[in-house]
């Protein structure tokens, strides 16, 4: 629902990533270097066989064909999926930071980069490479881009009021339903759908749609932000949101009591790393123990969730995931 002062806020926060046009092993360097490291990265093309990312972690994922594989004579992991492209044939995980391996590995991974730096000369050549950073700065070679929102607002529309109770110890079929009506008006929200209006008529034998209950009319901000964005924005965004909700549920506003946010993030699906598993301890940092979940990268590939966070300060949400085929976060 709409409020100015969270409008605001989030406005504020201005998400900024860099562009370099250089080659992977140029990249590496660069990354293995760069001070506080953090850094994130991918190739901005759309290609989905014989590319590669470097996540938060400090590691960098190559997803290489089966030719590539034999040439640069690493060792990698190959995909366990069943039907999947057979141009897509293992991966293959190189640690940014030199000081994390031996300096004779270290020597066989940059002589592998090198290689396929050649290989690349003839056909598409250097790599416009998307990477962020905490603390980030710009020179000749890279160029900054601060990421402007787009801002989306719709009137006199039903809006739900959110009952986000605890999963069920028993039957879960009522809870189910009904958590999947609200996705699905929150999905239409975002789509900016006539059938929210509270002026709608349209015919019954056309289609059907009735808000989850009880609901108001009321009006709905929708703030986007398209593009590369770092994890420590999406973090702020989300804590922004939080302070907003706490700070409404004490106003005496019917409203405001009835305040709740939905935040949906869409991942870059043709990189070869989706989701990284977070470790055991209090501070909820990544698990540097464990790899990433394998995937197949893919243009069309599905990899998006959808966060709710209820009314009043009890801290009640819900999550939602839709992973797309050939992804081992299926289990």
């Amino acid at each position: 629902p709409a409020s100015d002062e969270l409008e605001k806020a989030l406005t504020s926060l201005k998400p900024t990533y860099c562009k370099r046009r250089c080659t992977l092993s140029e990249f590496l360097d660069f990354a293995s270097k760069s001070p506080g490291g953090n850094i994130t990265a991918l190739p901005s093309t759309s290609e989905c066989v014989d590319t590669w990312c470097i996540d938060p972690r400090g590691v960098l994922t190559l997803c290489v064909s089966k030719s590539l594989y034999e040439q640069l004579g690493l060792i990698g992991k190959r995909l366990p999926f069943k039907g999947c492209p057979e141009a897509v044939c293992a991966v293959i995980r190189i640690p940014v930071r030199q000081e994390t391996v031996s300096v004779a590995v270290r020597a066989k991974q940059k002589a592998a980069l090198k290689l396929w730096d050649e290989l690349r000369e003839n056909g598409p050549g250097k790599w416009e490479v998307l990477y962020c950073q905490a603390g980030m700065w710009t020179s000749e070679s890279h160029e900054g881009v601060i990421v402007q929102p787009r801002i989306c607002r719709s009137t006199d529309i039903h809006i739900p009021v959110p009952a986000l109770a605890p999963f069920p110890d028993g039957g879960t079929e009522d809870w189910d339903e009904y958590i999947g009506d609200l996705f699905e008006w929150v999905g239409m929200a975002c789509l900016g759908a006539q059938r929210l209006k509270a002026n709608d008529r349209v015919n019954p034998y056309v289609a059907v749609y009735e808000v989850p209950a009880p609901s108001y009319i009321g009006d709905v901000t929708q703030i986007r932000w398209a593009a590369f964005l770092h994890q420590s924005f999406i973090k702020d965004t989300l804590d922004t949101r939080i302070d907003d909700l706490l700070r409404r549920s004490h106003l005496a506003s019917v409203t405001d009591n009835h305040a709740f946010v939905a935040m949906t993030r869409h991942g870059c699906c043709t990189s070869p790393v989706g989701a990284i598993p977070l470790s055991l301890a209090r501070d909820a940092s990544f698990d540097t123990a464990r790899d990433p979940p394998l995937r197949v990268p893919a243009i069309n590939a599905e990899d998006s969730g959808c966060f709710i966070l209820g009314p009043g300060q009890n801290g009640n949400f819900v999550l939602a995931e839709s992973i797309g085929h050939w992804d081992a976060r299926w289990g």
